[in-house]
């Protein structure tokens, strides 16, 4: 397509910014970048420079070479804006014209140097129209038009360009003038990539280079058909926990990326094996997570799309006997993740380990949150996520086997940390003796540590001190500690807190204890206590003393205070008759007042004792003498 210029340009008024200006001045107009430019069809000349000086202020001046020499033209630019637009009615087509521009600063004015241009030499085409881009599985074929009004001012041919990218990246990749696809008539797109969606634009320049680049089109943007999926499922399993059932093991993978999936995935296909490879289940569905059967030792998962599917990933669902990774060392990697390094050492005539697995996982819940593979030969894995601040993760590295795999320790890791939210729980305190108490305590809970405790601090103050005394640093595995050196007697006030790299936390509540005086002053006052309590209790009985022996008659049998004993009683009636019979027994004794009767005499027969055992000795005590009546008294009696 030819364009051309009629005199008195026929257009309007148009604010133009070039992304590749053509500078016509000298080196001083160089410094200011100045550039004017004449777009098609208004003819509007757009002249601009580099972003304006503060506290300075700009005017430019042009004036005709041809017509009009020597009259020169100025025009006032506004406060910090760096372009001006000269209208159509001002310039003379075929005529030259000189252009400057003069900076007015506190410290006086520069001017810089004149450019010189004929108006036919600085025009600009516009941009082509894009008609929709042909796409097919060998490539995308791109047509274009330029406006119908340029005909008019068609006087010689126009020569494009085209760039294009995916719609996700920044570059572009540009086909220059010189490209076989622009030497056809309609140019095509080649190594484009499946089901990826693309943006392609154009622009024009004069032929015989006089003039500037069109701006770009606005964007065609194209999306190349699916083709089958590329790759494998990247597949590991987890054993997932809950609070109602026992773990059970959940096979986990990763959607392809879009680049290997190239297409939609339709499904996944999941097969399960025992050891002797027969088939214990398989399933197909649009998920990412399924369990495990119990008899399954190995899985296999592949991903289709409407093109085809990948390629099967196996995995060893079992634990292997064999040499684990060791020395895992996690540590932030500034504005990236974790980097996470180990080292590897395998048994005597043992295999290497075929790749290895870094998994990562919020310790509080225990939720996994992603896994990384490496080649067998690397011994470092940079970890990347959405890793909050002072939250703690747990980091695993699995050798992974042919027949298995085995993870080592899990490491505690950090991100950033912070100091401790909350102290130590359930401080007590033990006397051990008047001057040396046993403090213990429960550790800070994980939720409140943010980060890897180092020490903990106790605070002590007594009731004569003004600043308390600090026990530190107790070593963050410890759960007592020893306070020495205490006043005996004394209460103390006592306080705790925990402390990581990033600083000191909050501290526990004041614990308020008291040590045990000295040990002759617990005597005295143990005696004085015994002694306060029997006086109490000596004079209380002789103020009570009848109402005691009331009591006691009332509660003990009659045998206990009576003054004539009941014989029956009588440690010599049990010694004659170890049976409990006694031989005589006196029921009770009466005092009448009647005349004495003949007494009744009594015949105890007794067996005769035999000849070989001697006679019973009967034994008298002193209990029984006491209590036995006397002579004077049977006398009365009788």
């Amino acid at each position: 397509m030819t364009f051309g210029a009629k005199n008195g340009c026929d257009c309007a008024g148009l604010e133009v910014h070039l992304e590749t200006p053509l500078s016509l001045a000298g080196d001083s107009a160089a410094s200011v970048g100045l550039q004017c430019v004449c777009v098609l069809p208004s003819y509007v000349m757009n002249c601009s420079w580099s972003a304006p000086e503060v506290n300075s202020a700009y005017r430019l001046f042009y004036e005709s070479l041809k017509y009009e020499p020597g009259k020169t033209r100025r025009e006032q630019v506004q406060w910090g804006q760096n372009w001006l637009l000269i209208a159509r009615d001002q310039l003379i087509r075929g005529n030259a014209y000189s252009v400057w521009l003069e900076v007015q600063r506190a410290d006086g004015v520069e001017a810089s140097e004149k450019i010189n241009f004929v108006v036919e030499e600085i025009v600009q085409p516009p941009p082509p129209e894009l008609d929709p881009v042909a796409v097919s599985s060998s490539g995308a074929v791109v047509r274009w038009r330029n406006p119908y009004w340029l005909e008019h001012f068609a006087d010689q041919s126009l020569v494009c360009e085209l760039r294009y990218k995916a719609s996700e990246d920044v570059v572009w990749t540009q086909l220059d003038l010189d490209h076989e696809d622009l030497s056809q008539e309609d140019p095509e797109l080649t190594d484009l990539d499946p089901f990826t969606s693309y943006e392609v634009q154009a622009r024009c320049v004069p032929e015989d280079g006089q003039g500037f680049w069109s701006e770009w089109s606005s964007s065609q943007t194209f999306r190349t058909p699916e083709a089958a999926a590329l790759g494998q499922v990247d597949a590991w399993r987890n054993i997932h926990l809950s609070e109602n059932s026992e773990p059970k093991l959940h096979l986990l993978w990763k959607p392809l990326d879009p680049k290997t999936a190239r297409g939609d995935i339709l499904s996944y296909t999941v097969d399960f094996w025992d050891r002797q490879k027969t088939a214990v289940g398989n399933l197909t569905c649009l998920c990412y997570s399924v369990p495990v059967p119990a008899a399954a030792s190995y899985a296999q998962v592949s991903a289709s799309n409407s093109a085809g599917k990948t390629q099967p990933t196996t995995l060893s669902l079992e634990q292997a006997d064999l040499p684990s990774p060791q020395e895992v060392r996690v540590l932030p990697a500034e504005s990236l993740g974790f980097r996470v390094t180990w080292t590897f050492s395998p048994s005597p005539g043992g295999v290497e380990p075929e790749l290895y697995v870094v998994e990562w996982r919020e310790e509080i819940s225990g939720e996994l949150l992603g896994w990384i593979r490496c080649p067998g030969g690397n011994r470092s894995a940079l970890l990347k996520g959405d890793f909050r601040p002072r939250e703690p993760y747990l980091v695993s590295v699995y050798a992974v086997y042919a027949q298995g795999s085995n993870s080592s320790a899990p490491v505690q890791a950090y991100i950033q940390e912070g100091v401790p939210s909350a102290g130590p729980l359930a401080v007590q305190d033990q006397s051990v003796s008047s001057t040396i108490s046993l403090i213990s305590w429960e550790e800070i809970p994980l939720a409140h540590q943010h980060g890897h405790l180092t020490h903990y601090t106790i605070y002590l103050k007594s009731p004569s001190s003004s600043t308390p005394r600090v026990y530190e640093p107790i070593g963050a595995g410890e759960r007592s500690y020893a306070l020495k050196d205490l006043d005996p007697g004394t209460s103390y006030q006592l306080w705790m807190s925990g402390s990581t790299s990033a600083g000191e936390g909050d501290s526990t509540l004041v614990h308020e204890f008291q040590t045990p005086g000295a040990l002759w002053q617990v005597y005295v006052a143990a005696l004085l206590s015994v002694g306060f309590l029997l006086l109490l209790s000596v004079i209380v009985v002789f103020l009570k003393r009848g109402w005691f022996l009331d009591f006691f008659r009332k509660v003990l049998p009659l045998w206990c205070w009576e003054r004539v004993p009941d014989p029956g009683h009588s440690l010599v009636i049990t010694e004659l008759d170890p049976r409990g019979t006694a031989l005589a027994k006196i029921s009770h004794l009466s005092i009448s007042t009647k005349p004495p009767e003949e007494p009744e005499i009594l015949e105890i027969l007794e067996p005769a004792p035999s000849q070989t055992s001697r006679p019973a000795r009967v034994v008298f005590s002193d209990y029984e003498k006491h209590f036995l009546p006397t002579q004077e008294e049977l006398q009365g009696l009788t």
